[in-house]
């Protein structure tokens, strides 16, 4: 009897021996509180290129985050979000030099399976988000399937500025109110400019404009109810 690609979705993710992960946010180390759109960008970025391997369960960025500033034990953490493995981090930046550490903790534990830091200039910060991702995927001793490493080392833009642009967009659109959403547009239409080809900033865009109809639809149908 053939499997259905849904059903054979639901049975990897019931599979008790599938290694799994909670990315949480990246610590914000820099002198400029307003960097912190920059280290919720990197560990989301994380999250979308360990989601494309199909032998790891990774949590949703929403669950993640919202453990976010919570002076919480990590494997209280990780039994909340029933995960086998944390990703926690803290990142520095200063001019065009970043630092980022990252460490691997065993949920069972609290010990570190594994840690790094890098100290490179801005520029390199892709190359970071792959290492990170691939030295989980080796830590984890997950075996990749044809195309994975590939989808990992993907750039989404090769255009810094665009990339800053975009995150910072994707920080405002999280925020939801309608101030940030305007600046969120603002944000994503300026990477969009500087970079044509950058398909997740037309996303941001498109997210942006359909939460802004939703809103726009309910309030018109609150003022007829009224």
């Amino acid at each position: 009897k053939n499997v259905s690609v849904h059903s054979a979705s639901s049975i990897m993710a019931a599979t008790p021996d599938r290694p799994s992960i909670a990315v949480l946010p990246f610590a914000n180390l820099s002198t400029d509180p307003e960097q912190e759109y920059f280290c919720d960008g990197i560990a989301e970025e994380v999250i979308n290129a360990l989601s494309n391997i199909a032998g790891l369960r990774v949590v949703a960025r929403t669950s993640a985050f919202a453990f976010k500033g919570q002076n919480k034990d990590i494997r209280q953490i990780g039994r909340d979000l029933n995960v086998s493995t944390i990703l926690e981090g803290s990142l520095r930046k200063s001019g065009d030099r970043i630092r980022v550490t990252a460490q691997l903790i065993n949920v069972a534990d609290g010990f570190h399976i594994w840690s790094e830091r890098y100290d490179r200039k801005l520029d390199d910060v892709f190359a970071i988000q792959d290492d990170i991702s691939l030295a989980i995927v080796n830590q984890l001793k997950i075996k990749l399937l044809k195309g994975e490493e590939q989808s990992i080392r993907k750039r989404i833009t090769t255009n810094l500025e665009a990339h800053n642009l975009y995150l910072k967009g994707k920080y405002y659109w999280n925020r939801r109110t309608k101030k940030f959403l305007n600046q969120a547009i603002n944000l994503f239409e300026q990477a969009v400019a500087l970079d044509p080809e950058f398909a997740l900033a037309y996303n941001g865009l498109a997210e942006v404009f359909v939460v802004q109809l939703s809103s726009d639809s309910g309030n018109t149908l609150l003022a007829q109810k009224a």
